[in-house]
């Protein structure tokens, strides 16, 4: 019986050393993004790369820097440029710098719900790809974030209140630091790293963020009101160099595109369940206190925000392009009145 126990181990042993080795992939692009890991954001990246290598037959990977490992969003555009990094993931700040239309998507005050930025950005996707292109780059992926609300020490009940209030916002975010300080807002930019860390030394009062990068980056867990204003949505998006892109066989190109498309609708979905699973009550459950947006806080902060963008002009975005993007929305809040 032992005998024959080491002649079966030895045979499956023997079987084993046989067997190839799994081909190393011919292609290997490296992606980064300060999204953490263990985010839903981390789990649909990687669920996009396990479907580019199942698809390419482990031709090609896509190997990914999470959490800011390669820097923050300029860091990351640098890295691109500089041929260390094949392409990322962005929360709308690098998106912005390649795709110059992709700013009107911030715009305060002007979409009332993700629907309505969802709807936009689908029509604005041909020009926003063009312009990937010409600033050297592959779209992959265009997706909502979610709205950006208000987190603070003290609740925020008026329009006055919330202009008095120090908020941080990301340094990186020039648009909506442009936006807000014509407001008239007490914004106080810093690096992402530093946001929790400069509530608790009380240099700032609050948090500009949308509801899944205060779950992220856990800046829920301080003790906060929540005033579910929708000042502005944030977009993101995936891409690649056109230099990486074009090296590719046809067939992958295809699929990377393909994968992408399939990533943009997960986390889109992924974004939605969250946002309705934190503002439907988990964050209360959590000790945040949810504060109520009162119609007339509601009607000063979209007021205030249509006189700072006509103020701003072309300081924010062309006016021709902001004037096409209220047309869009005027077609469809009229066509969704009527089939109400």
């Amino acid at each position: 019986m032992m005998a024959l126990r080491l002649a079966t181990l030895a045979l499956a042993l023997a079987l084993a050393l046989c067997r190839p080795a799994a081909a190393a992939p011919k292609y290997v692009l490296r992606m980064a993004t300060v999204a953490p890991d263990g985010t839903s954001w981390a789990r649909e990246i990687r669920a996009f790369s396990r479907e580019v290598d199942t698809l390419s037959h482990g031709e090609v990977q896509v190997k990914w820097f999470f959490g800011g490992i390669a820097g923050d969003d300029v860091q990351v555009g640098e890295r691109v440029r500089r041929g260390q990094l094949d392409g990322g993931a962005s929360g709308g700040m690098l998106c912005q710098q390649l795709a110059p239309s992709m700013r009107v998507m911030r715009v305060a005050g002007v979409f009332q719900n993700r629907d309505e930025g969802a709807y936009v950005l689908g029509r604005l996707a041909p020009t926003l790809e063009q312009e990937f292109r010409q600033s050297g780059h592959v779209l992959l992926s265009l997706s909502g974030l979610g709205p950006e609300v208000v987190f603070s020490r003290q609740p925020v009940r008026t329009f006055d209140d919330l202009k008095r209030a120090r908020l941080w916002r990301w340094d990186l975010d020039q648009l909506g630091l442009l936006s807000a300080r014509q407001l008239g807002m007490n914004v106080v930019a810093l690096p992402l790293e530093e946001a929790g860390r400069a509530f608790d030394e009380q240099r700032v009062d609050g948090f500009f963020a949308i509801p899944s990068a205060a779950l992220a980056f856990q800046w829920f867990s301080r003790s906060l009101y929540l005033t579910d204003l929708h000042t502005s949505y944030l977009w993101g998006c995936a891409f690649i160099t056109a230099r990486s892109f074009d090296r590719l066989p046809v067939e992958h190109q295809n699929l990377l595109r393909a994968a992408g498309a399939k990533l943009s609708a997960r986390i889109e979905e992924a974004g939605r369940q969250l946002d309705d699973t934190l503002l439907g009550g988990l964050f209360e459950k959590q000790g945040v206190v949810r504060n109520p947006v009162s119609t007339a806080l509601r009607n000063d902060f979209l007021a205030a925000a249509r006189v700072a963008r006509d103020r701003l002009g072309e300081k924010l975005v062309p006016p021709q392009l902001l004037q096409q993007v209220l047309a869009m929305l005027a077609d469809y809040r009229a066509e969704h009145r009527s089939a109400k």
